[in-house]
């Protein structure tokens, strides 16, 4: 009897979830497919040749446009309306990571009120509509995928006035920003974006030039650790499938991200793994960045968690075979699962962090 209300809490889990995410996500992706109708067949061709830590042989962002075109839903789905890691304690909910990640990057942008702030990469607003709630800045929202602006005004829709005034969100290439005004934005950030691009640089040059000048920079950024190593086949493994399967470019070191920001015109201020803060404040009782995607008795993000998502691809194969959903589907879901597996392995064996905080700063003069 003990397994009734224990199954109950489960699927009370599965259907709530954080904010806006629902099992009638995927149900909607069941009946309509991917977003534009992306092929997923034709996104692995873009990876053929990517063994280890290799770039993909494609423009960086007609990389990223297609795979949230794949990713978006299943994100949602699956972690809810904010794609990003966070720490927290054992116990505390998955929502408190997003939370911590969200507040930090709040408090080092160091605006308020209607203050100027562009979302660099915004997917489809959590981290904004985060940062707005914290600050009431004015926050511009950039991303490369149609869909993920549309569905971030459809989120936005249903909230209080006070934010629908402050939310923005726009389609724009962050490496070509086309249409703002120069100089004319008091803060920026990137909350996990900049994984798709190999040269940082481009797109940290666009955030300089719409920064005023002491503008701030404040990057979370994906960075390899000293734990990483090129030559272990497990390390390499892991990383074609993170790359893969998260539609990424190749990873830079901490040092070679910190170049490519000074090499736009920042002063770096500051600068920390984030994700180092768990264990420093917590110690053996922080749960890991990457816990949510490996097997955990936690059951705080069950979507997320392997005993649900790894069957996931062979339950919806089953339904494409029958003809009850499109084949691009299952095809999708397997693709984050690799993209899981790939990113916590590497994680877990402390090569690569997801939010390594960067405070850059546009010069006076």
């Amino acid at each position: 009897m003990a397994m009734v209300p224990a199954a109950a809490y489960f699927v009370y889990l599965f259907v709530t979830g954080n904010p806006t995410q629902r099992v009638g996500k995927l149900y909607s992706m069941m009946a309509k497919g991917m977003a534009g109708g992306e092929d997923v067949s034709a996104f692995d061709k873009i990876f053929t040749t990517v063994k280890g830590n290799d770039q993909h042989n494609a423009y960086d962002g007609d990389v990223a446009n297609k795979f949230y075109n794949l990713a978006s839903e299943f994100y949602e789905y699956g972690w809810g309306d904010s794609f990003h890691f966070g720490y927290r304690k054992k116990g505390e909910p998955h929502s408190l990571s997003i939370a911590n990640s969200q507040n930090f990057v709040a408090r080092k942008l160091q605006v308020g009120d209607m203050d100027s702030v562009l979302d660099m990469g915004c997917g489809i607003g959590g981290p904004l509509r985060g940062v707005v709630r914290a600050t009431g800045a004015n926050v511009t929202g950039i991303t490369i995928n149609a869909y993920q602006v549309q569905r971030a005004k459809e989120i936005t829709s249903r909230l209080a006035p006070y934010m629908q005034e402050r939310c923005h969100y726009i389609v724009q290439d962050y490496l070509n920003v086309q249409g703002l005004e120069d100089a004319s934005y008091d803060a920026a950030f990137y909350m996990e974006s900049s994984l798709h691009c190999e040269d940082r640089t481009k797109t940290f040059k666009e955030a300089y030039r719409l920064l005023k000048p002491g503008g701030r920079l404040v990057a979370m950024e994906y960075n390899l650790l000293p734990g990483w190593n090129s030559s272990d086949p497990l390390h390499a493994d892991l990383m074609a499938k993170h790359l893969h399967g998260n539609g990424a470019a190749k990873t830079p070191t901490i040092e070679e991200d910190l170049e490519m920001i000074r090499a736009s015109g920042f002063e770096v201020r500051e600068h920390f793994d984030l994700m180092a803060m768990g264990p420093d404040i917590y110690g053996e009782e922080a749960f890991p960045w990457w816990g949510d995607l490996q097997f955990n008795l936690e059951f705080s993000l069950l979507p997320a968690h392997p005993w649900v998502r790894g069957p996931l691809p062979t339950i919806l194969k089953g339904l494409s075979a029958l003809g009850i959903i499109p084949d691009d589907v299952p095809k999708a879901a397997a693709l984050m699962n690799e993209g899981g597996d790939g990113l916590s392995g590497l994680g877990k064996v402390g090569a690569i962090t997801p939010q390594y905080y960067v405070l850059g700063v546009k010069p006076l003069k």
